[in-house]
């Protein structure tokens, strides 16, 4: 359990991204090809995508577009609306640090798409389940106002399942920062906040997960079973031996089942998230949020923070004009903001109380 208020929301933002760091040489890999490479792979190490600085530690886009909702979030001060993301995306995100599909989204809003429809027509990838953790701490403890408000910005950049997928994981986040809560907590939240297919995705992968002496076992199963063909390759790329996919509905329910068969322990489940391929990077990363809010920053390992804090400094050189910054003072802003929606729903329960009386 985390030790407090500050160590829940620190460990939800550099849980998420050490576990991004720590996939993102992996992601596009099958679970086989990293064992053969890496052995376990369990150490920060460059990365050579495109949109990171290339240092160990450096946050890929999954982290970055999270970024940028928190800062959405820390300056309004309280819970943000697609309006309020979408001037952030205008007016602060680099595309260079982003995939294509949030470059088009930048575009498209640009150009005057209604921010609230402005995911239509998106690639049917997971960019909205990877950025919506900070829903869940501006919620924190309120599972039913962060799906609301997850599928409103998950909006923003994703359409159909993908949005679904993301509301779900945003009420799952707001749930972890409950008192006493567990991964059986989280699933029953997910369970009572979602669409049908989210239900059958978790469902399903849950059957494989149970069947499974471990992780590595659960691993061979589901790659056998589950793996998602909605979107692949592009048009003369496709492999039908080794297809890629992002799709929500596959990388969602492996993030609880990791959590599950690794008993909730932070670093080994973030370690095995990186080392399950395919879009490990997201899953890693992920599984840092929701066990980083549970377990608290103190939690994770300590090379690990120091490395990811340190690699990202010119992130908040360029966003925030100062390189000392970073995630624990994007942390300390976030505590803020909660302490302030706290007043304004202190403030609706006095109005509701004026109108229908205690």
């Amino acid at each position: 359990m985390a030790k407090d208020l500050f160590d829940a929301v620190y460990g939800c933002l550099i849980g998420g991204a050490v576990g991004d760091a720590l996939g993102a040489p992996t992601e596009g890999m099958y679970y086989q090809e990293i064992q053969q490479k890496f052995g376990r792979l369990e150490t920060l190490l460059p990365n050579q995508t495109s949109y990171t600085n290339g240092k160990p530690g450096s946050m890929t886009d999954d982290s970055v577009l999270r970024h940028y909702l928190c800062y959405a979030i820390a300056e309004k001060g309280q819970r943000v609306f697609p309006e309020d993301f979408a001037r952030i995306i205008r007016e602060k995100m680099n595309p260079d640090r982003l995939w294509i599909s949030e470059r088009i989204v930048k575009e498209r809003l640009q150009a005057g798409i209604n921010p609230w429809e402005a995911g239509r027509g998106a690639i049917p990838a997971g960019c909205g389940p990877m950025y919506i953790a900070p829903v869940g701490i501006i919620n924190a403890g309120d599972p039913e106002q962060a799906y609301e408000d997850g599928y409103a910005l998950a909006s923003v950049n994703q359409d159909g399942e993908n949005r679904d997928f993301a509301a779900s994981f945003a009420a799952a986040s707001a749930a972890a920062f409950l008192p006493g809560a567990t991964i059986q907590t989280l699933i029953e939240t997910v369970q009572r906040y979602s669409v049908d297919i989210v239900k059958r995705a978790f469902e399903l992968s849950f059957d494989i997960a149970y069947a499974s002496a471990g992780v590595q076992e659960f691993k061979e199963r589901f790659y056998e079973k589950m793996l998602d063909w909605t979107w692949s390759l592009p048009p003369g790329r496709w492999d039908k031996t080794h297809f890629f996919s992002g799709n929500s509905r596959e990388f969602v329910p492996v993030i609880f089942c990791i959590i599950q068969l690794m008993k909730e322990d932070i670093n080994e489940s973030i370690i095995e998230g990186a080392n399950f391929g395919r879009d490990c990077d997201t899953i890693a990363s992920m599984i840092g949020n929701l066990l980083g809010a549970m377990k608290g920053a103190s939690s994770i390992r300590k090379e690990w923070i120091e490395t990811v804090e340190a690699a990202n400094s010119d992130l908040f050189e360029e966003l925030e004009g100062d390189a000392n910054k970073n995630l624990k003072y994007m942390s300390e802003r976030l505590v803020k903001a909660m302490r302030s929606e706290r007043v304004l729903k202190a403030n609706r329960l006095a109005m509701y109380d004026q109108i229908i009386g205690k």
